[in-house]
């Protein structure tokens, strides 16, 4: 089976408001008609909501209430009329005067609006166009989008805890977007044919990314403005912050031989580990930015007989002791050289150091069975410590660390998946949720703000349940 590769939320819940004076409607006497309601399913912004609704002369009406808690708009009522706001733009509904868009001095978008067990039901098109938004009448299930949204997600991952960057393939290379992670409203950073990854900050506020000639540029996420922060050409692969947002770790060289330090204030790079060892990966710092968890994986020994061509492809191939195995390196020890964690024959995948740098977590994936991944950890004490298993009741997909917790994308009991939380400080583990076996990834930021890819479509979590922003 093919490794599922990651990516994961509690959100900050944004009050999308604006304050509004309301116009003088010519109050009429409402009379209550005894009419029945119904539940109708919208597709609102990508998501299934469940409002309630009326028939009038042959018009489904919406409660305005519903509405306003599905698409996110705030609602303040004045009298026997109400006032929707979202973005900016704003919507009176009253059952004398109909639906007036405040920005317009127009006559009413629509004079559907009634008043029924005192809940006011509205024409939900024209209060979706009042609010700059597109409204499909769809038989079986309407469609309400008040947000532009991606169509699809190739990669994402958590800025802060409001906004993720969203990466797609293009024509001439990739496109990085800013989303919100409420609405799903997006905007693009960066287009580019060959450059590295965007790499957030902790902070959240600031990205990081090389060019094909090696130089590091950082783009501010709220001005969103770019800065070329080092000329130097060398490869740099696997950018990684530092903590407190001043440097920048990297990979260095062609077979990332070196582990470098690059310095935001001047510019200057700096070697912090070159111990002649190619093909480091996985790379990953502490807090204090002084240790360091990798992989290294050797290259095949390839043999071939002299009087062979080897064109002809008769050479023999001893894949033996080529298995990625776990280092650690810390760089204020006083022997200062890298200590190898495992020798073991499974495959390792998923390297994430914790924050103390006292343990490194992994996914051990058997040779006999690719299908079978365990979550394990091992001490960077000493090179006697053995790796201890910390989630092995079902197949792990992936392992992604936030916070001084580590989430699972695991297998489940039938057909689905599960994300599992697991306390990296006292250990047991909790299942947060069962989650269609389309979840391709999950994504987690520093803070446990919790996301998922399911066939091209990003979701968050939210209050324990996944809510799409991407159509």
């Amino acid at each position: 089976m093919q490794m599922k590769k990651v990516l994961a939320v509690s959100m900050l819940a944004a009050t999308l408001g604006a304050t509004a004076v309301n116009p003088v409607f010519a109050q009429t006497p409402v009379k209550q008609e005894a009419v029945q309601f119904s539940q109708t399913t919208f597709l609102v912004n990508a998501n299934p909501a469940v409002l309630r609704t009326i028939q009038a002369s042959g018009t489904t009406l919406v409660s305005v209430r519903d509405f306003a808690k599905a698409v996110g708009a705030t609602l303040k009522p004045a009298d026997a009329s109400v006032t929707l706001t979202l973005e900016g733009k704003s919507v009176y509904v009253n059952p004398g005067a109909g639906i007036i868009a405040a920005s317009s001095t127009s006559p009413a978008l629509s004079s559907d609006v009634k008043t029924v067990n005192y809940t006011i039901f509205a024409d939900p098109s024209a209060l979706v166009e009042a609010l700059g938004g597109t409204y499909e009448g769809d038989a079986v299930a309407p469609v309400i989008a008040t947000v532009e949204q991606l169509a699809f997600v190739e990669h994402a991952v958590w800025a802060g805890g409001s906004r993720l960057i969203v990466s797609n393939s293009s024509e001439n290379g990739r496109e990085d977007y800013l989303v919100n992670a409420v609405n799903g409203k997006y905007e693009l950073l960066l287009s580019s044919a060959s450059t590295s990854d965007l790499v957030v900050s902790p902070n959240g506020q600031n990205v990081a990314y090389t060019d094909a000639n090696g130089a590091v540029y950082v783009i501010d996420l709220n001005s969103k403005e770019s800065k070329q922060v080092s000329t130097d050409s060398s490869i740099k692969n696997e950018l990684q912050w530092s903590q407190d947002g001043t440097a920048l770790f990297f990979l260095q060289g062609d077979k990332n031989s070196v582990i470098a330090k690059l310095n935001l204030a001047d510019g200057a790079v700096s070697k912090v580990l070159e111990d002649k060892v190619d093909y480091k990966a996985n790379l990953d710092v502490s807090a204090d930015g002084k240790k360091f968890a990798f992989t290294v994986n050797k290259q095949p020994k390839v043999t071939a007989d002299s009087n062979v061509d080897v064109a002809l492809d008769d050479v023999a191939i001893d894949a033996a002791g080529t298995e990625a195995q776990v280092y650690f390196y810390n760089a204020a020890a006083a022997d200062n050289k890298p200590v190898q964690l495992t020798k073991d024959t499974d495959d390792k995948v998923f390297i994430e150091l914790s924050a103390d740098g006292s343990k490194v977590y992994y996914v051990s994936v058997t040779a006999d069975d690719a299908s079978i991944g365990k979550a394990a950890s091992v001490s960077t004490a000493g090179t006697d410590a053995a790796s201890t298993s910390v989630f092995a009741q079902k197949d792990v997909y992936q392992l992604a660390q936030g916070a001084d917790r580590l989430y699972l994308l695991t297998s489940n009991d039938d057909s689905s998946n599960a994300v599992y939380e697991v306390d990296a400080l006292i250990g047991g583990n909790n299942l947060l949720a069962a989650i269609s076996d389309s979840v391709s990834e999950i994504i987690v930021s520093r803070h446990g703000h919790l996301a998922a890819l399911i066939d091209g479509q990003l979701a968050v979590s939210v209050n324990g349940q996944w809510k799409n922003i991407t159509q």
